[in-house]
């Protein structure tokens, strides 16, 4: 992996990011879905490179910007990031080294 999309060290995260989860719950009968914010986290955003765009866009995924955050966050691929004004879709998540130590979030901009 590139090293300008992978930032292991914790000092390289420099932005500010908050986890959106759907949370369901019941309400007289009802199941009410509310999304809950979590965080912030510490977390380092990248705009993904040219080249790795071409090679998500062969595989029909429009991805658009890698996210490091520490392993110990629990995160899940059906929540969403808001960083800054903008939320990102998450794509797929990864343990590059598979020691729990980073993850490696493959996400798209919702626009």
């Amino acid at each position: 992996m590139n090293k300008i999309e992978y930032k292991s060290r914790p000092s390289a995260r420099k932005h500010k990011i908050i986890l959106l989860r759907d949370e369901k719950k019941n309400e007289s009968g009802f199941i009410k879905t509310e999304t809950k914010e979590h965080g912030p986290y510490w977390a380092s955003v990248v705009p993904l490179s040219e080249r790795l765009r071409t090679q998500y866009q062969s595989i029909s995924v429009s991805a658009t910007h890698t996210v490091t955050i520490s392993g110990c966050i629990t995160i899940y691929e059906n929540d969403k990031i808001k960083f800054k004004n903008r939320i990102l879709d998450i794509l797929t998540i990864k343990d590059p080294d598979e020691n729990g130590r980073d993850k490696i979030i493959i996400t798209q901009e919702i626009r």
